[in-house]
């Protein structure tokens, strides 16, 4: 009885301190704070760079646009056969269309053309691009121009009299003054949430061999870089772009202090060709390379503080050849800029325009010496050495970026399809149509539109119809006894 009563003054005493009698009667008025005039100096510096900051994010917004994705893919129906996993496909496997939706960011370089860059990633293979301005408007976009090799794609509005209202463009800094340290701010919308501005600091400038690009020669920062970031602008204090939101390093999928911008000199070099030509020409010097030990370094007898790569192997024929190399030149310097690996060097060729001369510093014998050589295009590349390294092979598509050859025994067996008519699919050439609509070396053409291909002209007859159409044709396939379709785009 007594532990009842003590019980129940306890309870009474809770309630009491919790919800006191005249609660009605109270209220809260919280003051705002009053500027005092008594602001040190380090604070007044403190406001003006939050000033400054904010008014970087209000004016760059609006030159952010976020793009949207779709592209629809074939996927198999139904459970596999449980013989296929031993004996192969055995028979033509129904599929259903399901759309696939991808998110990204990019901002407007030419605001009076309607010019956006981005990503190639963001927008490659993208059957829709929708594209929605800061000022709340949405258009379709299409693709001016992309590049893989560089991961930049630039698009455009559609529609040429969009409401240009409240917009502006933003324009390209020299990246090459960038310094480790500076405030760098980033632009984009990480996991969709639009017009997020993160600031962090340049990391470090030149990262190569990253295996992110093939022509690579990243910026490092730590702003806060996300899934949706990717073609967003990388800011500098004064607002200008410094760089193009291209990667993360994580092993999580989200931010983890490391992010990867192409700079702005390789991104305006490149937006420019893609408008103006279409494609990008990337410089060739013909030679395989190797990297450099200190055993090598012995050998070859170079001073200790020589940097370099090694050349292993000079193609014939190519723009090295014709300026004499040799192999066991050590390549140090191009154009007195030195070279720290071989990505450096690929990526200082690669942006050189093809035609232009080059001075190339090279070791020697243990001596230095200057060569001269006229850079070459990378399509001269395929056309010397071929993509293997071996003879040229001429392509009997180069449009579609395949060779095909007719059917035949030899084939047959090499390839292992079971097909009597058709072309077979001898080679193909990396990010070109063919490539893309999943098409093998091995593969077979086997009808177009339900009409048996029976010949390089007859295939030819019927496809033209669709170089200058919206239509794609619908091709049958043969992959090692396995029957499918693909649409490919002329």
């Amino acid at each position: 009885m007594f532990r009842c009563v003590l019980g129940l003054v306890v309870l009474i005493a809770v309630f009491a301190t919790t919800y006191p009698a005249d609660a009605k009667n109270k209220s809260l008025k919280l003051p705002m704070p009053k500027e005092d005039g008594r602001s040190s100096a380090a604070m007044v510096m403190l406001k003006r760079i939050s000033q400054e900051l904010a008014t970087i994010a209000e004016m760059s917004r609006k030159a952010i646009v976020f793009v949207s994705t779709s592209k629809t893919i074939s996927m198999p129906y139904g459970v596999a056969d449980p013989f296929e996993f031993f004996f192969g496909t055995r028979r033509s496997v129904p599929e259903y269309k399901r759309k696939h939706e991808g998110l990204g960011s990019g901002f407007f370089i030419d605001l009076k053309q309607g010019y956006i860059l981005t990503n190639n990633h963001v927008v490659a293979e993208a059957d829709e691009i929708t594209l929605k301005l800061a000022n709340g408007e949405q258009y379709d976009g299409r693709v001016a121009g992309r590049d893989a090799s560089t991961d930049i794609a630039v698009l455009e509005v559609v529609d040429k009299k969009f409401s240009r209202k409240g917009l502006r463009e933003l324009l390209l800094a020299d990246s090459s003054k960038v310094v480790v340290g500076e405030l760098a701010f980033a632009l984009g919308a990480p996991f969709g949430l639009e017009s997020s501005l993160s600031l962090g600091i340049v990391s470090a400038v030149g990262r190569r061999d990253l295996r992110i690009t093939d022509v690579s020669n990243f910026i490092q920062t730590d702003a806060a870089i996300n899934p949706g970031n990717s073609g967003g602008p990388l800011l500098n204090s004064s607002g200008h772009v410094i760089g193009l939101n291209t990667a993360i390093y994580t092993r999580s999928g989200g931010y983890n202090g490391i992010g990867f911008a192409v700079p702005s000199n390789l991104a305006r070099r490149v937006a420019e060709q893609l408008v103006s030509d279409g494609h990008v020409q990337r410089g060739y010097l013909g030679v395989r390379l190797q990297t450099l030990d200190d055993n090598l370094r012995n050998s070859l007898r170079l001073p200790r503080k020589v940097g370099g790569v090694l050349v292993s192997q000079v193609v014939a024929n190519s723009p090295a050849a014709k300026a004499g190399f040799e192999p066991g030149d050590v390549i140090v310097a191009v154009n007195n800029r030195r070279l720290k690996d071989s990505s450096d060097l690929r990526s200082t060729i690669g942006l050189l325009k093809p035609g232009t001369k080059a001075k190339v510093s090279i070791y020697r014998d243990g001596r230095s010496k200057n060569l001269f050589v006229t850079i070459g295009g990378y399509n001269e590349q395929l056309a010397d050495s071929g993509k293997r390294g071996g003879a040229a092979k001429k392509q009997a598509h180069p449009q579609l970026g395949m060779s095909l050859k007719p059917v035949n025994d030899n084939l047959r067996r090499l390839y292992g399809f079971e097909s009597t008519k058709g072309l077979v699919v001898t080679d193909i050439v990396p990010n070109s149509p063919a490539a893309r609509a999943g098409l093998r070396e091995g593969d077979v053409l086997v009808s177009v539109d339900g009409k048996t291909i029976s010949s390089q002209n007859s295939f030819q007859n019927l496809i033209k119809k669709y170089k200058k159409s919206s239509k794609l044709p619908l091709i049958r396939v043969e992959r090692q006894r396995y029957f499918f379709y693909i649409s490919l785009r002329m």
